[in-house]
C-alpha cells in the first residue's frame, strides 16, 4: 500500500478536533455567509460566547475499513430501533472497522426525518470510543446541511459527509458555490462524497483539487466506479486529503494506488475480513488482500449487484444474528427469490473458514 502521509496521526479524530476548538461569536454565525475563522475577531468584544470546532487538517486521520452503516427500524417502519442500532454498532467496533458512516445511502438518509437522523448519528458516537464516525449530512440546500453537521456535530460524530446536491440540475461551478458555503461555515470537517449515479451530480477532478485547498475540506468518498479519476485525485491533492473508494470491488487497486481507506458495504456483514483487508495492505501484504477481495468482496457485490443494496445489506446483516428490519418505502421489499439467492451467498461463504 503506498501511503500518502509522511507520519500517521497518533490521535483518534475526536481527540484532534476537540484540541482544536476556536472560540467565535454565535449571533449571525451562518447567516453572514463569513468563513468560520473569521468570527474569532469578534469572541473577545460581544457575548455570549460558544464553541466551534475549527480543523487543523494535518491531525485528521480518516482512513482504513470504514462502514457505511444501514438504518436499523422496526420491521418496514420509520421508527429507528436504537436498541439494535447500539448492538449492531457494537458488533462492527468489535471486529476492527476503522470508521462508521451512519446516515448515508446504504442508510436511507433521504428516508429519515433531520430528528431521526440525529438519534442516529448519537446511537452511533456514544457506543463507540474506537473508530471514527462520519456522519452523512446530505441534503438539497446549503441551509439543511449546516442544519444537519450541526447537529451531527453536537451528537459528537467527527465529520460531516456532504453528498452532492441532487434533484436540481446544476453546474460544476454551482457545485463549488455549494462546497464552500458549507465549507465555510460547517462546525464539523466536511468529507466530499461523489455518487453521480444516484444524485446526477459528479465533482469534476478540478474542482475536487481546488475545494481541497479549504481548510475544512479534508477529504472524498468516490463512489463513480472510476479508476483513473480516484488515481488523479490522489495525485494531485495534498497528502493530507484522505481519498476513500466508495466502490469495494475496486479496493485493492485503490489501496494500491495510495488511496487512504473503503467505504465498503460487505463490511457490514463481514467487517472482521474488510478490516483485515485495509491491515493487509498496510503492510504490503497483496496476497492476503486478493484473497479478501476473492473469497469475501467479489462474491457479496455479485449477489448484491441485482437488487437494492440497502434491503440487501440489511437482509445479510439479519444473517449474522442482528435483526434490523427491512427497507423504508421507497425502496421495494425483497422478493423470496432474491432473499433466497442472497442467504445461498451467505451460506457459502461462512460454511468453511474464509
Amino acid at each position: 500500500m503506498t501511503s500518502r502521509r509522511v507520519s500517521a496521526s497518533t490521535h483518534s479524530p475526536s481527540t484532534n478536533i476537540s484540541a482544536c476548538f476556536a472560540t467565535v461569536w454565535y449571533v449571525g454565525l451562518i447567516h453572514t455567509g463569513l468563513p468560520l475563522q473569521w468570527h474569532e475577531l469578534f469572541a473577545d468584544s460581544f457575548a455570549p460566547t460558544v464553541l466551534y470546532s475549527f480543523t487543523d487538517r494535518s491531525n485528521m486521520d480518516i482512513e482504513g475499513t470504514i462502514c457505511p452503516m444501514p438504518t436499523p427500524t422496526v420491521d418496514s417502519q420509520p421508527d429507528i430501533d436504537t436498541d439494535a442500532l447500539e448492538r449492531y454498532t457494537g458488533f462492527l467496533v468489535e471486529h476492527g472497522v476503522h470508521g462508521l458512516f451512519p446516515c448515508g445511502s446504504i442508510g436511507e438518509f433521504s428516508s429519515l426525518t433531520a430528528a431521526q437522523r440525529e438519534t442516529v448519528i448519537e446511537t452511533v458516537a456514544r457506543t463507540t470510543e474506537d473508530a471514527s464516525v462520519l456522519a452523512g449530512c446530505g441534503d438539497t440546500s446549503v441551509t439543511a446541511v449546516l442544519d444537519h453537521a450541526s447537529a451531527a456535530a453536537d451528537a459528537g460524530a467527527d465529520a460531516a459527509v456532504v453528498v452532492t446536491p441532487y434533484y436540481l440540475s446544476t453546474t460544476q461551478s454551482g457545485l463549488r458555490r455549494f462546497f464552500e458555503a458549507v465549507a465555510d461555515s460547517a462546525p464539523l470537517p466536511v468529507v466530499l462524497y461523489n455518487i453521480p449515479a444516484l444524485t446526477g451530480e459528479a465533482l469534476s477532478r478540478d474542482l475536487v483539487v481546488d475545494l481541497a485547498g479549504h481548510e475544512n475540506v479534508v477529504g472524498i468518498k468516490d463512489t463513480s466506479g472510476d479508476l483513473t479519476y480516484l488515481y488523479d485525485v490522489i495525485e494531485r491533492t495534498p497528502a493530507d486529503f484522505s481519498v476513500l473508494q466508495g466502490a469495494t470491488q475496486l479496493s485493492a487497486a485503490s489501496l494500491d494506488a495510495g488511496a487512504d481507506g473503503m467505504v465498503a458495504g460487505p463490511a457490514n456483514v463481514f467487517p472482521e475480513h474488510l478490516s483485515a483487508m485495509f491491515e493487509a495492505a498496510r503492510r504490503d501484504d497483496a496476497e492476503q488482500v486478493q484473497n479478501v477481495m476473492q473469497s469475501v468482496v467479489h462474491p457479496v457485490v455479485s449477489a448484491t449487484a441485482d437488487v437494492p443494496t440497502a434491503p440487501a445489506i440489511k437482509h445479510l446483516v439479519s444473517l449474522r444474528g442482528y435483526n434490523i428490519g427491512n427497507a423504508l418505502a421507497p425502496l421495494p421489499e425483497l422478493t423470496d427469490d432474491a432473499r433466497a439467492r442472497l442467504t445461498a451467498c451467505f451460506e457459502q461463504l461462512t460454511s468453511s473458514p474464509l
